[in-house]
């Protein structure tokens, strides 16, 4: 069954099947949900925590559309990344996907990237911050029907390394920003 049996979320009906497409960016779909204890999956009334949110944010001496924009230009030297300020996330996320990028020298930097990116979007964004403190302690995971299996969770497996550092994030507005 999709989803996470801890959480109880799951919604397939039928074992084995995979988790459609939503019709619309940040719909719920199967395996998504919260409740007291997590949330799975950045849609619906927490959309905010993907990414793809659209939300100004200032980093590297340019003004960016979303925290997924910056992200794909750091892949790149400064020089190139202009560009991605003025690309939704989806653009700027094909954009770097179709150029080269060292493999090896990516997979060094890209968690700390977006660590700090992470950190650029909620402190630059007082709402977004305030919704990030309110989920308190709860769990939270990048339920995915698009098969990352790094940042997120695709069929209850995956590291789910964004959903951990939004709540390194979170622990850190609590003790920094009191």
């Amino acid at each position: 069954m999709i989803g996470l049996a801890a959480s109880g979320l799951a919604q397939s009906a039928s074992p084995g099947a995979l988790p459609e497409k939503p019709a619309e960016w940040g719909d719920p779909f199967a395996g998504t949900g919260a409740d007291s204890h997590s949330i799975h999956g950045f849609v619906g009334d927490y959309r905010w925590l993907s990414n793809f949110y659209p939300c100004r944010i200032s980093f590297g001496g340019l003004v960016y559309g979303s925290s997924e924009a910056i992200y794909q230009s750091c892949k790149f030297p400064p020089s190139e990344r202009e560009v991605y300020t003025h690309l939704d996330a989806a653009a700027a996320k094909a954009l770097a996907h179709s150029k080269n990028v060292d493999a090896a020298w990516w997979a060094a930097r890209e968690d700390q990237v977006m660590r700090d990116v992470l950190w650029a979007k909620f402190t630059q964004n007082p709402d977004l911050a305030a919704r990030l403190l309110a989920t308190g302690d709860r769990y939270l995971e990048e339920t995915n029907w698009w098969n990352d299996t790094y940042w997120g969770v695709y069929q209850g497996q995956g590291k789910n390394v964004l959903g951990r550092l939004l709540m390194e994030v979170r622990t850190r507005l609590g003790t920094e920003h009191r």
